[in-house]
């Protein structure tokens, strides 16, 4: 279930959107709508003993089910997964109103649903039909964006606190479900989660840009800084999530705290942003494991008992996941910088592939990175260089992956690195910025003493002229004539 913290000065979004009605309940049955969900809503506690009952497209009406109010937030439940339905009636609930989700027909989601490429296999938002306007509207009326931490520290574990009956088909109008429920319902603008799983195994991308970045959710309340969120599809209150489900989880969870080079047996302070649904006042210094579950923060039963009990066997899953990532060159070469004491500060992005054949991490908040490939080793690249080597393609462009670190110049003023391509390296300075020097022009600029020399700093790539290749410096340039094959410098007049 969830818990955003979020500030109550935040307006509500009433309008309806094609997915999403809002519909008061003055007695009557509801009738010729078209929704798989329904939520409950109201402006002060919602009652306990609640029922609805829904009518089939063939004008059928199915039993009497209770409608879960215990866990509201803001006073409304979650969505309650009720399979395809034309009519609605509802009791003991006189005077509130409903929400009415249309996720859209199975047929919406992709029969090959594209995937991140990556250990687990996850599910996009593109692959279980998110529509991204939502999304953006919400952040346009609010006048905000994707909010990021400078890291990951854990993973809270949830359940949604809906139905267990559903099937494979059925999991990617789920996910559109609570994604149209907490953006436009909640007025969240986006899933509140980070990952859902379904009790069939399948993972969803919840919350965009969360698979690879500290994004913050809506999932803890005071606690959604510094930790992603994942949720099990169903409610685990009186019985077990499946194996599969588990196994997903615990794959899920496994590679981010990984990436982020977080111990899964490990434990970590945060400090509580207080909020209506937190346990902790605002202020609080939190000490908790690195795979906790939400009712260790919350009011609430999340992820339900059973599930609860079963954090213990889910984290030693997340163990047998985990792989010795301690020897791996990138974690030897930021805990030699100093780990997240020393300059690069704290993992950002989780490790991940590059394109050739090779592996990357960025730190500090997204402004450093080092890169590893079996060829050049495990090497610091940041800023202004890593900027430019990024605009020429990074190891995909011209110059390969970098092979030293940044390195400060001879006369102190700037920094460069030196890539494996071309006789390539990318100097900087304050006065010039970055620019790439290659080939025989870089030979040439360094017999003269480089930036020591009367050309001082590039202030140009290099570029094709008249007659062969040349880069600009502080006090003049170097040319490369193609026809001869040699290089000459020259003042600027």
């Amino acid at each position: 279930m969830l818990a955003a913290g979020l500030p109550a000065t935040v307006a509500q979004a009433e309008e309806d959107h094609p997915g999403l009605q809002i519909v008061s309940l003055d007695g009557t049955d509801i009738t010729g709508r078209q929704f798989a969900m329904v939520a409950l809503r109201g402006t002060q506690e919602l009652p306990d003993n609640v029922e609805i009952q829904v009518q089939r497209p063939d004008g059928e009406w199915a039993p009497w089910q209770p409608l879960e109010t215990d866990h509201a937030i803001d006073n409304k439940t979650e969505p309650l997964w009720v399979g395809d339905s034309t009519g609605l009636r509802v009791r003991g609930a006189d005077g509130l109103s409903v929400a009415l989700v249309d996720p859209g027909p199975e047929d919406g989601m992709r029969r090959e649903m594209p995937v991140h490429t990556r250990e687990p296999v996850v599910i996009s938002r593109a692959g279980w039909g998110a529509d991204e306007s939502v999304r953006e509207a919400c952040f346009a009326r609010q006048g905000i964006g994707i909010e990021y931490a400078t890291t990951i520290k854990a993973a809270t574990i949830h359940h949604t606190a809906g139905t267990n009956d559903y099937a494979p088909g059925d999991s990617a109008r789920i996910a559109r479900g609570v994604y149209l429920f907490h953006a436009i319902d909640r007025d969240w603008c986006d899933i509140g989660y980070n990952f859902l799983v379904d009790k069939y195994g399948q993972v969803f991308e919840g919350r965009i840009g969360g698979l690879e970045y500290p994004v913050i959710g809506a999932h803890a309340g005071g606690f959604n800084r510094f930790t992603f969120g994942v949720s099990m599809m169903g409610t685990y209150s009186t019985v077990a999530p499946s194996e599969a489900q588990l196994n997903a989880v615990a794959a899920v969870v496994a590679w981010k705290l990984a990436g982020n080079y977080r111990l899964f047996n490990g434990a970590t302070t945060l400090i509580s942003a207080g909020g209506g649904t937190s346990k902790y006042p605002a202020g609080t210094a939190v000490t908790l494991p690195t795979i906790f579950a939400h009712r260790d923060v919350g009011n609430t039963d999340c992820p339900g008992t059973v599930a609860y009990n079963a954090m213990p066997a889910l984290r030693q899953k997340v163990g047998n996941r985990t792989g010795f990532w301690r020897g791996g060159p990138i974690w030897h070469k930021w805990t030699e910088a100093g780990g997240e004491a020393g300059p690069l500060g704290s993992p950002y992005r989780a490790e991940s592939r590059t394109g050739r054949d090779g592996r990357y991490t960025t730190f500090a908040n997204n402004t450093k990175s080092i890169y590893w490939s079996a060829a050049t080793g495990a090497v610091i690249i940041g800023g202004a260089i890593r900027d430019k080597w990024g605009q020429l393609g990074f190891e995909m462009g011209a110059l390969g992956f970098p092979v030293t670190d940044e390195l400060t110049t001879a006369d102190n003023v700037g920094r460069y690195n030196n890539f494996e391509l071309g006789n390539g390296s990318i100097y900087w300075s304050e006065a010039t910025g970055a620019h790439v020097v290659l080939g025989a022009i870089k030979q040439h600029w360094a017999t003269l003493g480089a930036e020591q020399s009367y050309l001082g700093y590039p202030t140009s790539d290099q570029y094709e002229t008249a007659g062969g290749l040349r880069s600009d410096f502080q006090n003049g340039y170097v040319f490369y004539d193609t026809a001869t094959g040699q290089t000459s410098d020259h003042r600027n007049s």
